[in-house]
């Protein structure tokens, strides 16, 4: 009997300690990013903590903070390198300051469609600026999406290049952006995303450029009256993970986190793309209109060929040769 009762107390021991320990190895990861709750980015990085928390058996789980609640991309970027954060994601001329090549994804009126987009993120000249940025502490998981960039105006609406001329516009703070507005005769002021709400409301700003979703998710319409569907610029959104701790995972938790930002990345794209007209429609019951065709010869004459070359200039024309010969 006394024996019998050792090995209950012994078997009870060991499944203490082994849901203990089980415990112990739980991994959070902190996720941070600046776009609204309810933008599709937010809504992707929903999915992806939930791929990930079923697919690792609930040894890593991730949190998500939305709307710059760890600071605007840039902080959250540096804590990211310094390892303070374990993942962010941001446009991806956020990242042209570590590796200038990133500016390529950048170029106005660069991608046909769509699809060029993500055929060229996700194939070769993708991985090669994903490879770039291992060297400055950062993991790459996958390239999501801010999308297709479209402007908005409180005074008047953009038809041609003359309308944006003396326009104060805000934009990201990567040369290739600001470069092609300075061209357009306008004053490109850079600002994080979660400050760009108030600038537009006291006038410190009189435009923006983002895609549709995330001016709908922030409620630009509510101090914006005009929107053009320009679709100047495609950005790439990189989902970027502390190297040091991605190498200090386990294989297998590797790949649940890189099986996981590629599904999760598949469905922000199909949801965008869903999505697209129903929020054009929305923005216009919100009193907005909405210029849906124009002619983007002007504006490409403009700064395509000069921004292109300037891009050349720094990096050399391989990249962009690889772009262009995407299919």
């Amino acid at each position: 009997m006394k024996r019998i009762s050792f090995l209950k107390l012994a078997l009870c021991s060991a499944l203490l300690s082994g849901g203990l320990a089980a415990h112990a190895q739980v991994t959070k990861i902190r996720f941070a990013h600046a776009g609204p709750e309810t933008a599709s980015q937010h809504q992707a990085a929903l999915e992806f903590a939930r791929l990930v928390k079923e697919r690792s058996k609930g040894q890593l789980e991730v949190q998500v903070y939305a709307s710059s609640q760890l600071g605007n991309d840039t902080t959250t970027l540096g804590a990211v390198r310094g390892g303070t954060i374990d993942m962010m994601m941001a446009g991806s001329g956020n990242f042209s300051g570590l590796v200038s090549k990133f500016e390529v994804l950048d170029i106005p009126f660069l991608f046909r469609d769509p699809a060029h987009a993500y055929a060229t993120v996700d194939g070769d000249v993708g991985q090669r600026l994903m490879n770039e940025l291992e060297a400055h502490g950062l993991k790459q998981l996958a390239f999501w999406e801010v999308g297709f960039r479209s402007i908005t105006t409180k005074n008047r609406a953009v038809r041609t290049p003359e309308d944006v001329k003396g326009l104060k516009i805000r934009t990201m703070g990567n040369p290739v952006h600001i470069q092609a507005w300075k061209l357009l005769g306008s004053n490109p002021l850079p600002m994080p995303l979660g400050e760009l709400y108030q600038a537009l409301e006291s006038g410190a700003v009189d435009a923006q450029e983002h895609p549709v979703d995330i001016t709908y998710a922030a409620k630009f319409y509510e101090v914006q009256k005009h929107l053009t569907l320009t679709k100047h610029a495609f950005t790439a959104m990189p989902v970027v993970y502390s190297k040091k701790k991605f190498d200090a995972l386990n294989p297998e938790l590797q790949k649940v986190l890189l099986d996981s930002a590629n599904d999760a990345k598949l469905l922000q794209r199909s949801s965008n793309q869903k999505n697209e007209a129903g929020i054009i429609a929305d923005l216009r019951k919100q009193g907005m209109s909405v210029i849906e065709s124009y002619d983007p010869a002007p504006f490409k004459a403009v700064v395509g060929d000069v921004v292109r070359k300037a891009y050349v200039t720094k990096n050399g024309p391989e990249l962009l040769a690889a772009v262009d010969a995407v299919r």
